[in-house]
C-alpha cells in the first residue's frame, strides 16, 4: 500500500464518532523546552486555519507564520525576541491580522499541550486547582511542564475569557497494566512517594494508534481487526519513545517517571544504569542539579557526538567520518532497535512498526538503520519506497508478515478532538 492507496482520515477516534452541533475555531498552542507552536483549527473538518512557530533554540528566533486561505500573509523570519509570553503575542496578532478571526473572543477555547499529567487520566478543564497541581509536577518534566504552565499564563491574560483546557501526553498510557507502569522499589516509594511509569508523547502516540489502525483496515486475516491489531510506535524526535499498542490500548512504553528514561534522545540520556548517577555524586564530586543538567541537557546524540544534537548534523558527520557522529548514530540504533525486539515480545507479536516524528518522518537512513535487523519480527522495509517515503505511507516489502508505517505526528488533531469533547457545546 503507497501513500496515494491510504484513505484519508474521516473523524473517527477509537471506535467514537465525534460529531459537533456548529463549528468552532480551537486555538492550541504546543510548548516545547524553547520553542512554541501554535495552530488554529476549525472543529467542522478539522481544517487547520493557520499555523506557526517561534524556535529559539540557537542564538536568534526563527519566526514562521502560515495562514491557509492567504498565502501573503506567510511569514519565515529571524526576530529579536525570545520566550513564550513574547511568542504568544506574536502568534494572536497574526491571527487577527491574517483575518483568522474577527476578533479574540471568537475562539471557542485554547488547548495546551502539558507533557507531564500525574494523576490525570484525561483532558481537563484548567482551574486554579489545576495549575496548583501541574506547577508541582515541574520538577518531573523541567523541560517542559514549566514552558506549558509560562504558556497557559500568557495566553490566560490575552484571552481571560475564552476556556483553557489540558491535554496530557501521559494521559494515553493510564491503560498501562500495574506490572508494566510498577518500579521494584519499596511500597513506600510508590504508595506514598506515587514513583511509577507514566510515559509521555501520548499525544502522538494515541495518533499514530489510530491513524495505523485505519491505514491497516483493508487488511484481512489474522490481527487485521483493529481491536487485536499490535502496533509499536516510535516517536523519534528532539525526545524520543516508543509503545507497544494493543487493541488501541498502550499496554507498555519506554519512557517512565519522568521523560528522561528510554530511548537515546537528542540531548536526553535515556535510560542508563541508576549506579551511575550514585558513582558520579560520590566519587567526583557532582551536585544533584550537575546531574540533572548533564543528563537532560549535555548528554544524548550531543554528548556522545561532541558536535550536536541534530540528527541531520549527526547523519552527515557520520557519513563524512566522523568518528563520534558514527558512535552516537550507532548508540541510537542500537538502543531503538532492542527496544523494538522487547515490545514486540511484550505484544506477543507484530501487526505493524511505525515511525513518527521529526527524524521518524524524515531521514530514511535512520528507518533503514534500524529495520536491518529485524527479520526475525517478520519486518523487512522495500529501500526503495523507504528512500521515497513521506507521510503517510507503508514501505514495508511486499509479502512480509509486520507493516512499515510512516505517519505524520498530528498531536494538534488529538488535542483538537479532546477540547471538543470538553466543550458543553458539543455532543458525542
Amino acid at each position: 500500500m503507497r501513500v496515494e492507496e491510504i484513505p484519508q482520515y474521516d473523524h473517527c477516534f477509537c471506535n467514537v464518532r465525534v460529531t459537533w452541533r456548529d463549528a468552532v475555531k480551537i486555538l492550541l498552542f504546543n510548548a516545547g523546552s524553547s520553542s512554541l507552536k501554535f495552530s488554529l483549527l476549525e472543529s467542522e473538518g478539522e481544517r487547520t486555519l493557520a499555523e506557526g512557530r517561534a524556535d529559539w533554540a540557537r542564538e536568534t528566533t526563527q519566526y514562521a507564520f502560515r495562514a491557509a486561505d492567504d498565502p501573503s500573509r506567510d511569514r519565515r523570519e529571524a526576530v529579536s525576541w525570545r520566550g513564550y509570553g513574547e511568542a504568544v503575542q506574536r502568534a494572536l496578532n497574526d491571527l487577527t491580522n491574517a483575518g483568522a478571526w474577527h476578533d479574540r473572543s471568537e475562539p471557542a477555547a485554547v488547548g495546551h499541550r502539558i507533557v507531564h499529567g500525574g494523576d490525570f487520566t484525561g483532558s481537563t478543564r484548567i482551574t486554579d486547582d489545576v495549575k496548583a497541581q501541574l506547577t508541582a509536577l515541574e520538577d518531573l518534566a523541567p523541560l517542559h511542564n514549566p514552558p506549558s504552565l509560562e504558556t497557559l499564563a500568557a495566553a490566560q491574560q490575552a484571552l481571560p475569557q475564552t476556556q483553557h483546557i489540558a491535554c496530557f501526553d501521559t494521559a494515553f498510557h493510564t491503560t498501562l497494566p500495574p506490572h508494566a507502569y510498577s518500579y521494584s522499589v519499596p511500597r513506600q516509594w510508590t504508595e506514598e512517594w506515587g514513583i511509577r511509569r507514566y510515559g509521555f508523547h501520548g499525544l502522538s502516540h494515541a495518533w499514530c494508534a489510530r491513524r495505523g489502525a485505519q491505514m491497516l483496515q483493508p487488511r484481512e486475516g489474522p490481527g487485521s481487526s483493529s481491536s487485536e491489531l499490535r502496533l509499536v510506535i516510535c516517536h523519534l524526535g528532539h525526545g524520543c519513545s516508543a509503545s507497544a499498542v494493543l487493541g488501541g490500548e498502550c499496554i507498555d512504553t519506554t519512557m517512565g517517571f519522568t521523560p528522561l528514561d528510554g530511548l537515546m534522545m537528542a540531548t536526553r540520556s535515556g535510560s542508563l544504569d541508576p549506579g551511575i548517577v550514585l558513582y558520579v555524586q560520590q566519587k567526583h564530586g557532582l551536585s544533584a542539579d550537575e546531574v540533572d543538567n548533564i543528563l537532560y541537557r549535555e548528554s544524548g546524540l550531543f554528548g556522545v557526538s561532541g558536535l550536536s544534537a541534530d540528527m541531520r548534523d549527526i547523519l552527515q558527520a557520520a557519513n563524512d567520518g566522523h568518528q563520534r557522529a558514527r558512535l552516537a548514530l550507532d548508540i541510537y540504533v542500537h538502543r531503538l532497535r532492542q527496544t523494538i525486539g522487547a515490545l514486540t515480545a511484550t505484544l506477543g507479536g507484530l501487526d505493524a512498526l511505525i515511525f513518527t516524528g521529526g527524524v521518524g518522518e524524515h531521514p530514511p537512513e535512520v528507518r533503514e538503520r534500524t529495520c536491518g535487523r529485524l527479520e526475525c519480527l517478520g519486518v523487512q522495509l522495500d529501500r526503495q519506497a523507504n528512500a521515497a517515503a513521506g507521510p503517510d505511507a507503508d514501505i514495508a516489502a511486499q509479502g512480509w508478515a509486520a507493516r512499515i508505517l510512516v505517519i505524520a505526528a498530528r498531536e494538534d488533531l488529538t488535542m483538537l478532538q479532546q477540547v471538543v469533547q470538553l466543550m458543553p457545546e458539543t455532543g458525542v
